[in-house]
Formats: structure tokens, sequence, C-alpha cells
């Protein structure tokens, strides 16, 4: 007889809960499943999770609400819950004793994969969805390195949502009041608002010549009602425990006569020694005050930084750390991000400054203007509000350089909190990491660049934005090569697309091509159209912002271009065998249908040569992605020439 005692003495921590082995097959062999004594203690949640085994939960003491997907159930002694494969769930404890349960667990693929079919990537999106990026400093113009983080994936993203039937709307802007701009306009004997409204003009435009959409543009210095709205928002904040007025230490420079942070400061991290501007480090992404560098300096003049004291409106951040931690857990953070996060906040988060003595910003009076982050953070949750009562609810989605994280994944959140907005928070990270140029990071002072309008001069946005999603810097710096970024049409799913494509006006005659309806099929007919539809549901899954990889995305579709080449290559003896007359209408509908699928599921990433190929097929508006695809109604003209050759840029 084999025995086991439910022993708290002899728990270990998992899962967020207290776990003691119970019986599995190393116990008794050939038992078919395996179980466990839980304990999640009084007012705590366990880790939310999923896997591929069901699961059953059976109470022994306690009550607690347990949660599966969108369900929620308050259990008590007695009762048992069972907890589908792959299904997303926690137990939370909101009561004084613990929860004590046993945990019943066992694999069975064939329910795992079920769950799977059941559920498709596409049913897991929300109708409504805003797509964020970060809005770009006005302070030079964008090289490929820019575009490689948020603002061209974000808007593979939000292109695929449409073409699903989703409302997705794209929201970015200029980030108009950083230092930043303060300190290119001092540098070139100009002003802030001007050199805000210059480069910001050929920012915008950049992006637009590169393809990407946007629904709603933020430009605070060119918006009238923008300051007033801040101002409302920062009063939210200022009433909070949390907001007080404190005279501190601050970094200085006496021969500019300027007050040091952000942009004015330089010098090098406290925490990793690289080389850092005040209040952030791009190398490690942890905030600092300029004072903390050491040889700290003015970034103007080089003069080496004195400290002097100034009054202004602080934030406790760690008087949120609480929320931030349950925000966190609920809202989709990738792990690079996480990792931050939560060392900051096991640290203990600093205190931020929300005035900064400057003549640039949002006037606070008293020679202060409103922190340019602070500024940008207000301004994100003013836009998602402002689009909130304008359109309804909506998923927010928001794609981030990892340099950004601080700013976006602690202070955004912590404003949010303090003004009461957080239903405006975003519900899923999207990070990136640096595109470098060779060995080294892009850099605009040193030359070390490829600047995005001369790259969509000489190739065209389809090719340009091909290689940056195909080198898409996703949880690693990735590089690209001066010789590279010169032969941007090169790429091999560009030139594999355009001689396939190409390939439709060998077999049409002067007048185009007639799409022939199905005939007989064959084994080799049925299994290309199961990989038409098992395709476009795996690029689907990789459009959940989730599991978002723009690079994999561009390896998927490389390998559909292939298949589809081959499938051709394979048919051509079918298609020249006059007894096989029949066989050959399938064969050429299934072709063509591959034709309208590429220009679906390429939409997102060349949405030149998509839209090209879906108007050759005669198909109306923008490319549909469809769940299931369909064919070509028979007798469809298809005029000449083709779609690859109507352009000299994709």
């Amino acid at each position: 007889m084999i025995t086991r005692a439910f022993d708290r003495s002899a728990m270990s921590w998992s899962y967020e809960m207290h776990l003691q082995p119970m019986l599995s097959a190393t116990d008794i062999e050939g038992l078919p499943f395996g179980s466990v004594f839980g304990s999640v203690p009084a007012h705590t949640v366990s880790k939310r999770h999923a896997h591929q085994d069901g699961e059953m939960f059976i109470v022994l003491a306690g009550k607690a609400v347990v949660v599966l997907g969108e369900e929620e159930r308050v259990l008590g002694p007695g009762e048992v819950v069972h907890l589908s494969p792959f299904g997303f769930h926690e137990i939370r404890n909101d009561f004084d004793e613990p929860f004590d349960i046993v945990s019943v667990f066992w694999e069975h693929i064939p329910s795992a994969v079920a769950v799977l079919e059941k559920s498709p990537p596409r049913d897991q999106l929300a109708e409504r969805s805003l797509v964020f990026c970060p809005p770009p400093t006005p302070n030079g113009g964008l090289h490929l390195g820019h575009l490689a983080g948020p603002y061209v994936r974000a808007d593979m993203l939000a292109r695929a949502l449409r073409s699903m039937g989703r409302e997705a709307r794209y929201v970015t802007g200029t980030d108009d009041h950083q230092s930043y701009v303060a300190a290119a306009a001092r540098l070139r004997g100009t002003t802030p608002a001007e050199v805000a409204t210059a480069e910001g003009d050929a920012i915008v435009a950049t992006l637009r010549s590169a393809g990407v959409t946007i629904d709603r543009l933020t430009r605070p210095a060119g918006d009238p009602g923008h300051a007033a709205r801040i101002r409302e928002l920062l009063d939210k904040v200022a009433a909070s425990p949390a907001a007080k007025e404190e005279e501190r230490a601050t970094a200085y420079c006496p021969t500019c006569a300027l007050s040091l942070h952000q942009a004015f400061a330089r010098g090098r991290c406290a925490h990793c020694d690289a080389a850092s501007d005040g209040e952030i480090c791009e190398a490690c992404g942890r905030p600092n005050e300029a004072r903390e560098l050491s040889a700290a300096h003015c970034r103007i003049c080089g003069t080496e930084a004195v400290t002097r004291t100034e009054r202004a409106l602080w934030l406790d951040l760690d008087a949120y750390a609480a929320e931030l931690r349950e925000y966190l857990r609920l809202a989709h953070t990738p792990p690079d991000l996480l990792t931050l996060v939560e060392r900051l906040l096991d640290e203990g988060l600093p205190a931020y400054r929300l005035g900064r003595t400057t003549e640039w910003g949002v006037d606070l009076g008293d020679g202060q203007a409103l922190d340019a982050w602070a500024d940008l953070a207000l301004t994100f949750l003013d836009a998602a509000r402002t689009e909130s009562e304008q359109n309804g609810p909506a998923r927010i989605a928001l794609f981030l350089g990892y340099d950004n994280s601080f700013y976006y994944a602690v202070l955004l959140p912590v404003l949010a909190f303090a003004a009461g907005l957080a239903d405006h928070l975003p519900a899923a990270f999207v990070t990136n990491q640096f595109l470098h140029l060779g060995d080294e990071k892009f850099s605009t002072s040193r030359g070390h660049a490829v600047w995005a309008d001369d790259a969509l001069a000489a190739a065209g946005p389809d090719a340009v934005r091909l290689a940056l999603l195909r080198e898409a810097p996703e949880g690693r710096v990735t590089r690209i090569t001066a010789e590279r970024a010169g032969q941007l049409t090169e790429d091999p799913l560009y030139r594999a697309a355009h001689a396939w494509l190409d390939g439709f006006a060998a077999s049409a005659g002067e007048d185009g091509a007639v799409v022939p309806g199905t005939g007989a099929w064959t084994d080799v007919h049925r299994e290309f159209y199961r990989y038409l539809n098992l395709a476009t549901r795996q690029l689907d899954g990789l459009l959940l912002p989730e599991s978002f990889s723009a690079r994999s995305y561009v390896d998927q579709l490389e390998s559909f271009v292939s298949r589809c080449a081959e499938f051709r290559a394979a048919e051509q003896a079918l298609r020249a065998t006059p007894s096989l007359a029949e066989e050959a209408r399938t064969s050429l509908a299934l072709e063509y249908l591959a034709a309208k699928v590429f220009a679906a599921l390429a939409w997102p990433v060349t949405p030149g040569l998509a839209q090209r190929v879906w108007e050759w097929l005669g198909l109306p508006g923008e490319p549909v992605r469809e769940a299931d695809w369909t064919f070509l109604p028979s007798g469809t003209r298809c005029a000449a020439p083709a779609p690859a050759a109507a352009s000299g840029h994709a």
C-alpha cells in the first residue's frame, strides 16, 4: 500500500503557490496521471498559465475563485473542477484561509490537438484594436534602424488585422516636446518649435512613403488644445498622495545656465558603465537622474556638471508597485521587458520628476515645463481615451523599443493609475531591440546610417519593408550590412515572388488569362488546397500580439512562394496531357487561388505588390484574408500584364 499525506512543511514554491508531490508513474508503474497537493495562501493569486495536460482540482479546504479563460467559479471543500488543455487558468484566493487542493493531471494528445483545432488563431483576435507606436523624436530624419523597430512591424499587424475583417487603427505621432528637440535647436541656432515642425513633417512623410498608414497622428507642438488636455490629466496625477513638491539636488551647467536632464546631460551609466544621457540608459534600460551619471557633463558646451537645488513635482512610483505588478501579470509582457521591470520592482522604483526647469514643453509656470516623458505618457493616455470615446473600446497593442521599456512599462502605467485611466493601458507589449549597420548601432551624429528616404527612393517601399521585416530585431540585436542595404531588391522572397508571378504571363494570351472552374481532383490537388488553408492558419498565429514575429512571418511567406512554384513545376506535365483536361482545370484554378492567397498573406509585408496582384485577379478593394479559401469565379479574366511586371518597384 502506498500512501501520501498533505504536509505543509514538505511543500515547495512553484506556480506562485505551495506544491507537494503526491502520486505519479515514478511511484506506481503504469499510473496514467500525475498528482500534487497544492495550497494557495490567503489573499494571493497563483500564476496564470496553460499546458497541454488536462487537469482536475479537488478542493480539500478553503474557498477561492478558479479562473479558466473568461470563466470564474468560487469553489469550496468537496467540489471538483476540470481544466481543459491549453486553457489559461489561475486561482485567486481573496479569502482569509489557505485554499488547499489536490491537482490530478494527465496528457492526452488527441484532446490537446482538438482544442487547438477548435480555436484557430484569428478567433483570439479582438474585434477592435489600437496599434500604438512610440512617436519618433523630431530632431532629425529616420534611418533604416528607426523603421526596423516598431514602425513597419506595427503597420504589418494593423494591415493584417484589417484584412481579417477586424477594425484596427494605427496611432503614432511626433514627440515634439522632447529635450532632444530643444537641444537640437540650441545646437542649430534656431527654435524648438521650428525644429519640431520641420523634422516632424519630414518624419511623417517618410513613414507614409514606407506604406505606414497612420489613423491618428499626435503632433503636440501644432495642437492648440494639447497643453490644456495634458494639464488636466496632470492635475489628476498631482492630486495623488504619491505626488508632492520637493527640493532635490539637480545636475546643472553653470556655463550655459542650464538645468541638465535627458538630452542636455551626458556621462556614463552608474549601473552598466555604458555611455548614457540623463534619465535613461539605452544599453541596460534602467532609469537614472542626470546627477547620478559618472563624468556627467553638459552636452551643449562640454562643461562638467555641478549640482544645485531645484524644486519640482515628484511622483513616488514605488507607491504603485503592487498595482504595477498586477497589471503586468495580466497584460502580455515579453520576457526581456518583464525581466527589467521585475528587477526594478524588486530593487524599489525611484521617484520621478514631473516638472523640468526648461522653456520647452507644456508650461507649468515658475520657469518649469512638464517632463517630456511624462508628456509622452499622458499624450498616449489622452489619445487612447479619445479613441475609446469616439470609436468604442479597443484592445491596445503597444510596439516599442527595449530602450524605452522604463517609460512605457513603468512610468506610463503609474501615471495611468494616478490619473484614473488604467482602462486605457496596453493589453500587450511588443518589443524590439536594435538593428545595427554592420557591427555598430545606426548613428546620425557619426553619419553611420542608411537614410530611409534614400532607401525608399532607390528600392521602393515593398523591398525596404521586406528587408526590415526579415531582419527585425525581435528579442535580439540584428544586423544589416551596407552592401545588403544597397541591394534590397535582391531579397530571395522578393525575387522568388516576382519570378512566380511573372510565370502567369507566360501561360496567358495577349489579352490576359481566363480562370477556369475546377474539374477533377487528384491527391496532389487535395493536399495543395489543404496546404493553402493550413499555411494561412500558421501565419495567422504569428499575428497575435502575444506571439507576433515579423521574421518568422517572412520566412513562412517565402516557404509559401516556394511551395507554389513547386506546385506549378510539378503540374506542367499534367496540364499538357489531353486526357487529363479535367484535372488540368483544377490545377490552374488552384494556382490562381494561390495567387489570391498570396496577395492577402503578402499584404501586410509588401502592400504594393499585393494590391497589384489583387487587382490583376479582378478582386475589389484591398486584399481580404479568408479563414477558408474560396476559388475565383469561373471565367474571371485576369488582364495582362502579370502583376509583378506592372511596376518597376514592388
